[in-house]
């Protein structure tokens, strides 16, 4: 008995502590659903951020914040009546000052439209020069075959590579078609040659982009399907779906990762036993100051034939590094780096080339633009491109400038 006795006070401090722990810890779980409440209005995941703020007013009734934020989501979305019974459960359930009570009147809508669905649109048009704009071989001479039997060719001239200008139009436009952040979106693409009208191309795209949580972790889906076309005549037809999974950043970091997931079925119409399908995984790295824009990309790809297609299944690695710098209020320096290998599993033609194919593609390039408005710019770009191969018909080299002008809405 006396040993309860001693030990009372002890058991009183560990009991107070204890709570207060729970207060403290129950406390901060409520501003972290807030923070993730505002987060989604934000991201216009409105249903999320619905289904957040309802939850927090049930867990912590007397949060002001929630009930109001949740009254003008409401409003936004055009739920006049919802709004209204948001603002009179808070009167009741809120200890309010005759003050807060005569302008929580005051701002109380008359109506709620619901708001436009934001539309975004970007156009450009660009004019430039390309070196090599049929891919021609770097080597206009191959040999084929082996020990006393082999040959050296020299490629006819429309495999040898060919220069020329070019002008093109892009366009895209994105749209929310529902309350919780789903994007639809289509894009399109014109590049026409002076001389070279055969490898006129044009591209369009049509998809559509949903985002959501998943604990802590922010999703998004993507899915489209395009179609371009060579010379006039369809080329090439993509089904595309990606998963792209990002893990909650601490307030204030300037690092961002995520891990992205995707498939490609891709078809070529005019082309006998091309048709393929990939699957890749990727890791994505940035890095963001109110100067600087980092961002790295690493990806494992492989690449599945559908038939009889000359090396057979692929396996791939791609990476990239790009580097935005803010120069002054109206400039910014662009650099990128990209490189993609391609291992062949089987021999590419039997008895005239008889070894798998190893394709090494680097990219560099370097961009100044010009901000001559909110939503007008100029870009200046260079490319070059350099294909290395174990086969020397399909190496080549590629150098291009190009200058566009750029609008957007937004």
């Amino acid at each position: 008995m006396h040993r309860i006795a001693r030990q009372l006070p002890l058991l009183m401090l560990l009991l107070i502590f204890g709570n207060t722990v729970a207060k403290a810890d129950n406390e901060a779980e409520s501003e972290n659903l807030y923070l993730e409440a505002l987060k989604a209005i934000s991201e216009k995941r409105n249903d999320d951020a619905k289904a957040m703020l309802s939850t927090l007013i049930e867990k912590k009734p007397l949060h002001a914040g929630a009930w109001l934020d949740l009254a003008m989501l409401q409003c936004k979305l055009g739920n006049k009546e919802e709004a209204d019974k948001v603002l009179l459960k808070m009167k009741q359930y809120l200890p309010l000052s005759e003050e807060q009570l005569y302008k929580l009147e005051l701002w109380q809508p008359k109506s709620c439209i619901p708001a436009t669905p934001e539309r975004r649109i970007a156009i450009a048009v660009e004019a430039g020069y390309d070196t090599n704009v049929n891919q021609g071989a770097s080597n206009p001479f191959f040999t084929f075959g082996s020990g006393t039997e082999q040959i050296t060719l020299q490629l006819l001239p429309e495999y040898q590579p060919k220069a020329d200008r070019f002008a093109g139009l892009s366009g895209n436009i994105s749209q929310e078609i529902n309350n919780n952040g789903t994007i639809g979106f289509a894009q399109a693409r014109l590049r026409s040659y002076d001389s070279l009208s055969a490898y006129n191309t044009l591209a369009l795209a049509l998809g559509v982009e949903k985002p959501w949580k998943w604990r802590d972790y922010g999703i998004r889906g993507t899915a489209l399907v395009s179609a371009l076309s060579l010379g006039g005549t369809l080329y090439q037809k993509q089904e595309i779906v990606q998963l792209r999974l990002s893990p909650a950043v601490s307030q204030g970091s300037s690092w961002r990762f995520s891990t992205m997931a995707g498939f490609t079925n891709v078809q070529y119409p005019t082309l006998g036993n091309f048709d393929a399908h990939t699957w890749e995984l990727r890791g994505l790295l940035s890095y963001e100051t109110q100067k600087y824009q980092l961002q790295a990309g690493l990806a494992a790809m492989a690449d599945r034939a559908h038939a009889d297609r000359q090396g057979g299944h692929r396996t791939g690695y791609y990476g990239n590094l790009n580097l935005r710098r803010q120069l002054s209020q109206q400039s910014e320096l662009e650099l990128g780096w990209s490189k993609q290998i391609w291992q062949s599993a089987e021999i590419y033609s039997p008895n005239l080339i008889d070894v798998a194919r190893r394709q090494d593609l680097q990219l560099v390039k370097a961009g100044l633009n010009w901000y001559f408005t909110d939503k007008q710019s100029l870009q200046l770009e260079f490319r070059a491109i350099n294909n290395k191969e174990n086969i020397s018909i399909l190496q080549y080299n590629s150098k291009s400038v190009q200058l566009s002008w750029q609008w957007q809405n937004f």
